[in-house]
């Protein structure tokens, strides 16, 4: 006998519910340059990093692990270490004072709170810092997930877990919406805060302008 699946609507946080990128950028950079050994070094990073704004921040740090010269593998952990924590400390202030799209808020007006889900590359213990400092935290019922591990293992892990579930994963990046088309699972693209046009979406994919016009149109994914 079939089972009627329900759907779970994950979302990512920065560039969909916090408009927090270009802080998040400038904290990375800011955590990169003290081991930037020239000025074109700190530029190719630079614009790495404003041409992949969905990459999660141990693969942004490991594009520019790769182009330190002479670095044995001690070295290199011991300086991916310290990016990432200062990264931590910075990213933690650029989210607590980023605008937030307060249509998240009636997000449980329209879909049930156990079925609303937080997936983000935050770190996880931050994650749960920001979701209670904007008070989200009893939103998404379904989970408050950040990472690591990946967010496309933590993803992964949702689906096994959900057998009897459907997805939709609504995100700004691209990174995004290939894990969710490896996953073979409905990608969602939110406007309003992302840091490009999305030329990449597919023809079957949706966007939104925000999380307002998502909710209006939100049975559509039901």
């Amino acid at each position: 006998m079939p089972t009627n699946k329900e759907t779970h609507f994950v979302f990512d946080m920065d560039g969909v519910i916090l408009d927090s990128l270009d802080k998040l950028s400038s904290c990375l950079i800011k955590a990169i340059e003290p081991f930037c050994q020239s000025e074109e070094q700190y530029k190719t990073f630079s614009k790495y990093d404003r041409e992949n704004p969905g990459l999660s921040r141990f693969e942004k740090v490991d594009f520019f692990l790769e182009s330190l010269p002479n670095s044995n593998h001690i070295k290199t952990e011991r300086i991916k270490h310290e990016i990432l924590e200062q990264f931590d400390a910075y990213a933690l202030d650029a989210r607590l004072t980023s605008k937030i799209d307060e249509f998240t808020y009636r997000l449980p007006k329209k879909i049930s709170q156990k079925n609303l889900v937080l997936l983000s590359n935050c770190d996880n213990t931050q994650l749960k810092v920001v979701a209670a400092h904007f008070g989200f935290h009893q939103i998404f019922g379904g989970g408050i997930i950040g990472t690591p591990p990946s967010k496309s293992s933590r993803f992964g892990d949702l689906i096994n877990q959900g057998i009897t579930n459907a997805f939709v994963s609504l995100s700004d990046s691209e990174s995004d919406a290939i894990i969710a088309r490896s996953l073979n699972i409905t990608f969602v693209f939110i406007q309003k805060f992302a840091r490009d046009q999305a030329l990449w979406l597919k023809e079957d994919e949706s966007r939104f302008q925000d999380i307002r016009e998502f909710i209006l149109c939100s049975d559509q994914f039901m």
